[in-house]
């Protein structure tokens, strides 16, 4: 077995999310790609090895459950996973799915793929002794960054989010986002607060409160 790959944990780094072939024709062809991909291989179940050959950065692996914004494919996710792992920099798994897909969390470890432990509450934001709960699960889990998307539909849910962000800024590397209303302004806001990683899909939002690539791109300084 080959010696593992040291892990580069990013510093707010730009993720263009692709979840459809669409998605996945136009990264190939960009001449100014984000810092990394995440491939939604929940959305993508018949993707081939060789069509990522063109892609001229880094990506990370998920296949999101569905209760956290996934499509209904749970039988395969482990496979999926699996495949791709070896070309992967970073695997992103949910909190919830740590024992369901512990072999792919172990074997990211081993062939020393960035492990990233996530949590999505699509229609909440919940407070922040629940959020800190799930981040000391997720470092006791062996995580490099552990990422918090919630739905943010009033102010007090974001100042939550940033209560998050700024208290547990230290303890390790945390990709904090919103979805909803506020989802558009915490892209912009918890970039500069700290969060490592920021997401955007390529063209086709997947949940309300999301900015494209392009729109993110829009913005000075990203």
């Amino acid at each position: 077995m080959s010696a593992p790959r040291r892990i580069k944990i990013p510093t707010c780094a730009l993720v263009g999310v692709i979840a459809s072939v669409d998605e996945l024709r136009l990264a190939t062809g960009m001449r100014a790609p984000p810092d990394l991909f995440e491939l939604r291989l929940d959305h993508l179940p018949n993707l081939r090895e060789s069509q990522l050959l063109k892609l001229r950065r880094p990506f990370i692996i998920t296949a999101r459950h569905p209760v956290e914004g996934g499509k209904k494919m749970l039988s395969r996710r482990r496979d999926l996973l699996l495949k791709f792992l070896p070309q992967a920099r970073f695997v992103d798994i949910e909190l919830r799915s740590l024992h369901e897909l512990g072999t792919v969390w172990n074997e990211a470890r081993c062939l020393g793929v960035g492990r990233i432990c996530s949590f999505h509450d699509l229609k909440r934001t919940p407070n922040t002794s629940v959020l800190h709960k799930k981040l000391l699960s997720a470092r006791k889990a062996g995580a490099d960054v552990f990422k918090v998307v919630t739905r943010a539909e009033d102010i007090r849910d974001l100042l939550t989010l940033f209560e998050f962000l700024w208290s547990e800024f230290g303890s390790m590397r945390l990709c904090v986002m919103a979805t909803g209303k506020f989802g558009p302004i915490s892209r912009l806001f918890f970039r500069d607060a700290g969060s490592s990683l920021i997401y955007a899909p390529l063209r086709h939002p997947l949940h309300h409160g999301q900015l494209t690539f392009q729109e993110l791109r829009g913005q000075r300084d990203f």
